[in-house]
């Protein structure tokens, strides 16, 4: 049996976190975690999960934004997917040219930060396990400088 020791100094160890969404708006956000494509549960598609914290914002400071990006495998998905792989990859500034998407790194993107408007949709999941009018963030929108596209 493994021995676990906690920080009983941390002054939020006991503390009840939140999970209720953050309200509507346009957030600085910071990827929290190495990012890396994985296979999708319910297609031949492979799915890059963001865990985003709010870099400021007062009372949200901290609060954690998850999102999904799809690596569609068809043609035609990829037409309905890469639009918010592309948005992102501007947004933290990692791509600066339509050219630097041919060969995204993802190791890059851990530590940088990105605006984004986040919006609030039913959490259906929720509501069916009897949470009546449980909402859920997503992300609606990154935003970039779209000068350089021009």
């Amino acid at each position: 049996m493994g021995i676990l020791s906690l920080d009983t100094s941390n002054p939020d160890l006991l503390k009840i976190k939140s999970f209720d969404p953050v309200p509507s708006g346009k957030y600085t956000l910071e990827v929290e975690n190495n990012l890396k494509g994985e296979n999708s549960l319910s297609n031949d598609n492979k799915v890059i999960k963001l865990e985003l914290r709010i870099f400021d914002y007062g009372e949200y400071k901290g609060r954690k934004v998850f999102d999904n990006l799809v690596i569609a495998t068809s043609p035609e998905a990829k037409k309905n997917t890469e639009w918010k792989i592309a948005q992102f990859a501007f947004a933290c500034g990692i791509a600066k040219s339509q050219e630097d998407l041919n060969n995204i790194d993802l190791d890059l993107f851990k530590g940088t930060t990105c605006e984004a408007k986040v919006g609030l949709v039913a959490d259906t999941y929720r509501q069916e396990q009897g949470e009546a009018g449980a909402m859920k963030n997503v992300i609606k929108q990154y935003f970039f400088d779209d000068a350089s596209l021009a």
